[in-house]
């Protein structure tokens, strides 16, 4: 688990802990993850923090939004790990290449 200290700012640590959540299969594909209003309630942050939140899991892949339903979590096979081991890693539509990807591919 990673450990957060108080300097670390509020959504990182949010981030950290649905990020464990999902690894550790609390939270499994398919699965809701908390709301904006949830997280807001839970950990006791602005809107905007939540949703600056479930924005990093979103370009992390990690979650995804279902109209209707909510943000879920991804499957292995939507995760760019899970489409290179199928194969199929490029028949996917681009959308274009985000900061954190670069950074990922250069480490």
């Amino acid at each position: 688990m990673t450990e957060f200290d108080e300097s670390t700012p509020p959504y990182l640590r949010i981030v950290g802990e649905l990020r464990r959540r999902i690894t550790a299969g609390e939270l499994s594909p398919g699965d809701r993850v908390p709301s904006t209003r949830q997280i807001v309630r839970e950990w006791g942050v602005a809107m905007a923090t939540a949703s600056r939140a479930l924005t990093l899991l979103r370009q992390e892949e990690l979650v995804r939004a279902v109209p209707g339903v909510g943000m879920v979590v991804t499957g292995p096979e939507s995760t760019p790990a899970g489409r290179a081991a199928r194969g199929d890693a490029g028949q996917r539509p681009s959308r274009g290449v985000t900061r954190d990807q670069v950074v990922r591919t250069a480490t």
